[in-house]
């Protein structure tokens, strides 16, 4: 074996320090703060000027990790920021942390460069790239742009599962067809989703096989292939197209290099969080990409490495340990007692945790709390590791040993709530069942647990993250839609017995023909009820009391069954995913019944948040998981019940058990599972090193206690992590893969003075909470008092205004430019300009064609091109074309829209920005699609629409020579004026531009700084005004008095007083030190078809196509808390 890391004197990580150069592996155990230390480093990295938060990447596997990552990062800034200002002031930071205090050391020009830089970070928050492996991969396909091998028009799917299968079942029944395979149907199955779970990973056997290995080999590389092309037929890619187009990309001979040099170049530091989880593949393009190139820090714990089954591969965070410049660890944990800290130490002591050729050893950490939080009764100088062994000296079945730990498990649950005390941040309280928990290996032990605990009077629930397909709910359903379908005696009989009927076995046999019929009737009517009302109708017929004064669904599970509320929350849940699939699918019956049972044998690989199973209860409870979902939670008590029971195979055997093993040192795909007995020894030396890396996983949760259970067994204990570890008195760093039980185990650990092993007797079975006393009441469904508030409504202003002017309101959620944009308008053509093209000064825009999807089309391109950027004519005519594929347009010229549209952005806008056009200003300073959801009243009431009109008629807020002076009559004689504001007001801002304070000039699209900046709404739109009969629409028609007009009678300065609050909001929240004196600069209103380029009067106040309104910042706050309910605002935040 060899040791690749040692951590030795002086590696423990500074945060203090500065980040080394190139690449640097931050090994951090179990509890030592990671998270805190990713934050305070890349905090002090920005302050001191070393990098901007633009430039900096933050990179982590999953989505909740991502956004914990992104609030911890957002208020380290702050709270720096904040020590920052204090000390600039004078006034001395108190309790600060290492990375604060020397931050806040040095001269008073050292401080406000670093509060300056800090402040900038966080207005520029937004550009910070903090996302998931599959996120950052998709950044990585935007940065490389036509280096990588990567059509834009294809459409990204998270969840593959449907086509997978739909490809596996085509490639076997194309060669079940002709005869040419011996594969069973479930056999193709079992390969194919192996082949397409891991399509970067080689097969085994290789090249060479013959016979039933050929096939197998044959048949995987034919369903990766199929894959390949059904994807590129429906025009989809996935996370693994991704990954695949950026490696290949990066070892492009010819490209190769400048793909690399393009993403270090844009990234100042890159910091790779649970790099333990990460694949060959994954690591490939790291090293290619910023190796040497930039700064790259990748965190992780070899240690928590228990993600084998999805493809991690713990030899990729070692080849990355190995080749890195300098390796550091954490050296404090945070989260664990010293007495659990020490005890978890001694139990490990100097084993390996790592596969074959890799020893991967515990690293020595100190604990943060010296001394125990939990105690029960007065010890509490107790150890805080804590072995039950059950009957040491009785050899169990494996049933009975599982039973045997449940009903201790309880009985030390019992003892542990009735005298157990904690000590919860100072405040000294007895334990509650939520500071308990109960880690499994699966959902079976889990659920054995929870109901022991329940029917002891212990509040627990499972939060194993596995998803509803898998519950007896889904299957009881698809029994009911079988009935429903084709309602024979045994289909019916079946039903019977689900939790939807509720009858007993017994029940069953002894039912007459009349009962039986019964069944029938019922499922006949639920029938006609799922044809009227869908599956939603059907559950609430169930619901209801039956016949003969029986329960209904909901009372027989809530007060009969103790897992009641476990059933009827699954229940309702399925319900809800066949009522959403029916109206998204219009599946009839039958359709609905091979979905559920698609949905239900794909379980397993269903990646989707919806499907995951719910909660029944958020009371204070014991909460039960797999030791999978609790990996990053801790909590104060924790139990492990199965971590001394593990069954492993005797003889290889031909089965496709763990299938992912190390050939030559590469991680493959093994098609024979175990049949080859070489292969079948290095997997299950594999799967035994995951196995006391799981243990790790699971017992370092624990903050205070630690209780885990040993029982005898003929098999299954010999070889479980646990008893490894027990049996391993001389420390040994080679575990034996094998310990004999009949060893004295009490003997064995008589040694370690904190861990401490208590042989416990059997017992019977686990107590019982005594049943309710007969005659209490029935259950019944509660009666609704409360008044129905039916002026709430989630609204826009699309909605608001429609029906005023013609333009129909359009489904809440859509950008205004997915509605009509073109309102008609009615009345007297515009007044012509005399002189010169005056007849003839058409633009390219002039004369192509409108409405909604031409409105959409113009948005969607403007949206996506830089027009700060070299080459625009080529750019835009590209877009020009991609998004003409998904806004088709009859009658539009790509390469004619594309000119009108860089006249557009060649226009100068007048004073609005200082004369300066939508290619001066650039992407760098332009946030597009700002969308915002406000809250509309509150407890103490709600305005209605026309209190906005009379804020208009006050002279204060508007002045008499304002364009629009004249929009608050118009509002308040509408039909919108008696709009109740109440509840949600969405909206999407086409653009917001940040523009240099007065007087100050910039570089062409060069960012400009948040701090001082101005702000202007912008809005584009593609709106005709009138002409004479027979003129030519061009920008002579697009006056300030036409423009005006057209705003007023479209009612547009209502739009654009409430994107002003919308954006003022947001500065208020964003912004610090925000002033919407300042601030907030103006609205435009871009109408595209009068924006003729640059030859226009680059010196107007208002030229043609770009109309401008000021509204006074005392207005849009007056309108702010009018929205929220009241009369006026209160600062940025109203």
């Amino acid at each position: 074996m060899t040791d690749l890391f040692t951590p030795g004197p002086g590696s423990v990580f500074d945060p203090t320090a500065d980040l080394p150069e190139g690449t640097t592996v931050l090994e951090a155990s179990a509890g030592t703060g990671k998270t805190y230390t990713i934050a305070a480093a890349a905090t002090r990295f920005i302050a001191l000027g070393q990098g901007r938060i633009d430039r900096t990447m933050l990179v982590t596997f999953a989505r909740s990790a991502s956004l914990e990552l992104r609030s911890r990062v957002h208020e380290r800034l702050q709270s720096s920021m904040r020590v920052l200002g204090q000390a600039m002031t004078g006034r001395g930071p108190q309790d600060v942390d290492p990375v604060d205090a020397q931050l806040c050391t040095g001269s008073a020009d050292e401080l406000a460069r670093r509060h300056a830089n800090l402040r900038q970070a966080l207005a520029d928050f937004d550009r910070v790239v903090i996302a998931t492996t599959h996120e950052f991969c998709a950044r990585l396909l935007g940065e490389l742009g036509t280096l990588v091998d990567h059509d834009t028009t294809m459409c990204f799917v998270s969840d593959m599962t449907a086509v997978r299968s739909q490809v596996i079942d085509d490639a076997y029944l194309a060669r079940a067809a002709t005869g040419s395979t011996s594969l069973g149907h479930e056999q193709a199955r079992v390969i194919g989703a192996a082949a397409l779970a891991h399509p970067a990973l080689p097969l085994l056997p290789g090249p060479g096989c013959s016979g039933d290995e050929q096939e197998r080999l044959d048949f995987a590389t034919e369903v990766r292939a199929r894959m390949a092309r059904r994807r590129r037929a429906m025009g989809i890619y996935g996370f693994a197209d991704m990954i695949e187009r950026i490696d290949e990309a990066l070892a492009d001979p010819c490209t190769g290099e400048l793909a690399a040099q393009t993403l270090a170049a844009r990234f100042d530091l890159v910091m790779v969080d649970e790099f333990q989880d990460t694949d060959p593949l994954q690591w490939r393009i790291l090293e290619r990409a910023f190796h040497h190139r930039t700064r790259l820090v990748v965190i992780g714990d070899p240690k928590q490495s228990i993600y084998g089954f999805r493809g991690a591969d713990l030899q990729a965070y070692l080849d990355a340990r190995s080749c890195a410049d300098q390796c550091f660890t954490l050296g404090r944990n945070h989260r664990s007692d010293a007495c659990v800290v020490d005890g978890i130490a001694q139990l490990f002591g100097r084993s390996s945790l790592g596969g074959p050729g890799q020893t991967i050893c515990l690293t020595p950490v100190t604990s943060s709390h010296e001394q125990c939080r939990v105690w029960l009764d007065d010890a509490v100088n107790a150890p805080g590791v804590h072995v039950r062994a059950i009957a040491p000296d009785q050899e169990l079945p494996a049933a009975e040993a599982r039973k045997a730990v449940v009903a201790d498990l309880v009985r030390e649950f019992v003892a542990l709530l009735a005298r157990g005390r904690i000590d919860d941040g100072g405040t000294i309280r007895n334990l509650r069942a939520a500071d308990l928990a109960v880690l499994v290996r699966s959902r079976r032990a889990g659920d054995q647990v929870r109901r022991a605990l329940t029917r002891a009077g212990i509040p627990a629930v499972f939060t194993g993250g596995e998803t509803i397909f898998g519950s007896e709910a889904a299957r009881a359903w698809l029994c009911l839609l079988d009935a429903m379908c084709d309602p024979r005696p045994q289909l019916l009989f079946e039903l019977s017995l689900t939790e939807l009927v509720g009858w007993t076995p017994g029940r069953l046999a002894r039912a007459s023909d009349e009962a039986r019929n019964q069944l029938l009737v019922l499922v006949t009517s639920l029938r006609e009820t799922m044809d009227r009302t869908g599956p939603t109708g059907v559950l609430e017929r169930l619901c209801v009391q039956q016949d003969g004064g029986r329960p209904g669904l909901m009372a027989r599970l809530l007060s009969d069954d103790r897992d009641g509320e476990r059933a009827y929350t699954d229940l309702r849940h399925v319900t809800e995913l066949l009522e959403y699939e029916r109206r998204r699918s219009g599946r009839d019956l039958v359709g609905l019944r091979d979905w559920l049972a698609g949905s239900i044998r794909e379980s397993a690989e269903r990646a989707d948040d919806d499907a995951v199973r719910r909660l029944e209860t958020d009371h204070c409870a014991v909460s039960i998981m797999t030791i999978h979902r609790a990996k990053g939670l801790q909590f104060p008590v924790v139990a492990l019940p199965d971590m001394a029971n593990k069954y492993i195979g005797g003889e290889a055997a031909d089965r496709l058990g763990r299938s992912l093993v190390h050939a030559g040192g590469v991680l493959s795909l093994d098609l024979f599972g175990d049949r080859s007995p070489e292969r079948h020894r290095a997997k299950i030396a594999e799967e035994q090193a995951e196995d006391l890396r799981l243990l790790y996983v699971a017992a370092t949760r624990a903050q205070s206690r630690l209780i885990a259970w040993w029982t005898r067994t003929r098999h299954n204990t010999s070889r479980s992590a646990l008893h490894r570890l027990l049996m391993n008195p001389h420390d040994r760093i080679e575990l034996s893969s094998s310990c004999p039980v009949g060893t004295d185990v009490v003997a064995s650990c008589a040694g370690r003075e904190l861990v401490r092993l208590t042989p416990v007797p059997r017992l019977a079975g686990a107590p019982e909470a005594p049943l309710p006393p007969t005659g209490s009441p029935r259950l019944a469904g509660r009666v609704l008092t409360s008044t129905i508030d039916h002026s709430w409504s989630r609204t826009s202003y699309s909605s608001l205004v429609a029906g005023i002017h013609g333009a129909p309101g359009g489904p809440i959620g859509l950008d205004e430019h997915g509605t009509d944009d073109e309102p008609q308008i009615e009345g007297r053509p515009a007044a012509q300009a005399d002189g010169p093209g005056a007849a003839g000064d058409a633009t390219p825009l002039s004369e192509l064609p409108g409405g909604t999807q031409f409105g959409s089309l113009v948005h969607s391109i403007l949206e996506s091109v830089d027009p700060a950027g070299p080459d625009l004519a080529e750019r835009t005519t590209a877009a020009t074309r991609r998004m003409l594929t998904q806004w088709p347009v009859s009658g539009v010229p790509a390469e004619q829209l594309s000119l009108g549209l860089q006249a557009v952005m060649d226009t100068p806008l007048g004073e609005l920005t200082g004369g300066a056009s939508l290619r001066h200003i650039g992407a760098a300073n332009r946030l597009a699609e700002l969308s915002f959801d406000l809250p509309l009243g509150s407890a103490n009431g709600s305005r209605e629409l026309g209190a906005i009109a009379e804020l208009w008629g006050d002279r204060s807020l508007v002045p008499a020579d304002d364009p629009l002076v004249g929009y608050g009559q118009v509002l308040a004689d509408s039909g919108a004026a008696r709009t109740v504001l109440r509840g949600f007001l969405t909206g999407s801002i086409d653009a917001v531009l940040r523009l240099p304070s007065a007087g100050v000039s910039t570089e062409p699209g060069q960012p400009v700084a948040s701090a001082t900046a101005r702000y202007v709404v912008i809005d584009y739109k593609t709106n005709r005004v009138p002409t004479l009969p027979h003129a030519t629409l061009g920008p002579h028609a697009y006056t300030p008095a036409a423009m005006t007009r057209a705003m007023i009678e479209a009612h547009y300065p209502l739009q654009a007083l409430l994107y002003c609050v919308g954006l003022h909001r947001y500065l208020g929240w964003r912004l610090p030190g925000y002033d919407p004196v300042h601030h907030l600069a103006g609205v435009g209103y871009l109408f595209l078809r009068g924006m003729s380029g640059p030859e226009g009067p680059a010196d107007a106040a208002m030229p043609p196509g770009v109309f401008t309104w000021h509204p006074r910042a005392e207005l849009i706050e007056a309108v702010s808390g009018l929205l929220a309910g009241g009369h006026h605002a209160e600062g940025g935040a109203a």
